[in-house]
């Protein structure tokens, strides 16, 4: 793709979900290429919570040993990405929808890196104004989920109250795991043992 077909997706996506969705699902992309995209995401995503998880601690935030590891953060987000991608396949399934690997990974492709793009936008607009960055996190963030329903919609060739039940599925499995994968990797609070 162009950049020029690229800012015409991205727009699309934000107008016009469900026929963005189309365009993705239709991308001749193969399996390999679709786990090397989320790899990627996934260690964008690495290196920029490396890079910002730090100036959180500075702040007071107690942070776990692995935000010290950019590959630990990175392999950590890989887990839930890959984790998402075959919830939301099972899940979506359930309800009767037709999705695979292939198509719910290719969408995950697409809105994890946008949204790792509107972070980055995101994080530099709060350097300016604190409120206007947490606005447009929010605004974004509800239009997100709009997103979101109308791509696993078009994956999974139903409607949007069966991507609802899909993505609550998904969520509850998510939660699961990740309690499990945060005490693998060191993410559980600290135990109190009584010293002040």
């Amino acid at each position: 793709m162009t950049s020029d077909q690229v800012k015409v997706l991205v727009v699309e996506t934000v107008t016009s979900p469900a026929q963005a969705a189309r365009k993705v699902l239709d991308w001749a992309v193969p399996m390999q290429g679709v786990w090397l995209g989320i790899t990627l995401i996934a260690v964008l995503n690495g290196m920029y919570y490396a890079m910002l998880l730090p100036r959180m601690a500075q702040s007071g935030l107690t942070l776990p040993p692995i935000v010290e590891s950019p590959l630990a953060v990175a392999l950590f987000i890989l887990t839930i990405f890959v984790t998402m991608v075959y919830l939301t396949v099972f899940s979506g399934r359930m309800l009767g929808g037709t999705g695979d690997i292939e198509r719910i990974g290719k969408i995950t492709v697409w809105l994890q890196g946008l949204r790792f793009g509107a972070q980055v936008v995101i994080s530099l607009i709060s350097m300016v104004s604190p409120l206007i960055g947490w606005l447009a996190s929010t605004a974004l963030g509800f239009w997100g989920i709009w997103i979101l329903l109308n791509f696993v919609a078009e994956a999974h060739g139903f409607t949007i109250p069966k991507a609802i039940g899909t993505m609550v599925m998904t969520f509850i499995g998510l939660v699961l795991i990740m309690s499990i994968l945060s005490a693998v990797f060191g993410l559980t609070p600290p135990v109190p043992n009584g010293e002040l």
